[in-house]
């Protein structure tokens, strides 16, 4: 096992992707998946062994998640999949209609309910076409998916505080971070600006233990962490500019992973930053929350 430092990042695996993104820390398998989008790519990291499986996807994938069932829950730029990671085998299980071709999706969040929350982006990173939704199925299995907010170019996030019933997401191309009242019962109200950036493009996050907000930076070279009221309480640099999503695990969560882009990269950046698109992990002091589990039907038909 490589050995990781209190918030120095380790490259554990020189992936170099192209956007690397969706990092989860499976607690069953005590491994990391990510994901690459661009290059259509899945990605396993057993820290312990450091074993790494890579499978081809058959559309871009943008996030994976654990569920109560034996398969993982994957979206893709056209909708959700089952991944069974044993026969590596992808089963689409809900198509993504939305009004505009050119949309994709982007990042997700399971809620402490087991629901999915996941939103959509302009995948020419132009057009505000993107939105944020609630994915809903009733006990006969008929699927849906619940619009909550819209007029984003690319939506990143979301990220739930449950114990105080606060959603964040991001509008990247505006460099805002918003703050939204969450309701139980599946929606979200009281849109309001909770930081704007001036350095970088606020992408994935996570929440610790303690209830603080971890942003990476698109173009930033870093991840900011932020309290409850926007104080800004800590910044952790990287050796490479585009860091795109982070998840806590290992023992006790006191491990951040971390996915990176050489997307958007010079030949001269990626001379500069040799580590680009690699997966890092370093310590971290305060723990981060376990993963919660996409919550499946008895009803749903997972082959």
């Amino acid at each position: 096992m490589l050995h990781t430092k209190f918030f120095e990042p380790v490259c554990v695996w020189d992936v170099k992707a192209s956007l690397g993104e969706g990092v989860v820390w499976i607690e069953s398998e005590q491994c990391v998946y990510f994901v690459n989008i661009i290059e259509k790519k899945i990605y396993r990291y057993h820290p312990e062994t450091q074993a790494k499986t890579v499978w081809d996807a058959p559309k871009k994938p943008a996030f994976i998640f654990p569920t109560t069932g034996f398969v993982l829950l994957c979206g893709m730029e056209d909708g959700l999949y089952w991944f069974d990671p044993v026969q590596g085998t992808f089963t689409q299980w809900f198509a993504m209609n939305e009004t505009h071709p050119n949309n994709r999706l982007n990042d997700g969040y399971i809620d402490s309910l087991g629901r999915l929350w996941f939103g959509t982006m302009d995948n020419e990173e132009k057009e505000p076409s993107g939105s944020l939704y609630l994915l809903t199925y009733d006990e006969d299995g008929k699927i849906s998916s619940v619009l909550q907010d819209k007029d984003y170019v690319v939506t990143n996030g979301p990220v739930i505080m449950e114990n105080h019933y606060i959603l964040f997401h991001n509008h990247s191309n505006e460099q805002v971070i918003y703050k939204f009242d969450w309701h139980e019962s599946g929606s979200i109200s009281n849109k309001t600006s909770f930081a704007v950036l001036e350095n970088g493009y606020p992408d994935g996050m996570a929440s610790d233990s303690q209830d603080n907000l971890w942003v990476c930076l698109y173009a930033g070279n870093q991840i900011n962490v932020y309290s409850q009221d926007a104080t800004l309480l800590q910044t952790i640099p990287f050796p490479c500019p585009n860091i795109t999503k982070i998840t806590f695990g290992g023992q006790n969560y006191q491990t951040a992973y971390v996915t990176t882009a050489i997307k958007d990269m010079t030949v001269q950046d990626k001379q500069e930053y040799p580590l680009a698109g690699g997966l890092f992990a370093f310590d971290v002091s305060v723990p981060g929350k376990s993963q919660n589990l996409f919550k499946i039907s008895e009803h749903v038909l997972l082959k």
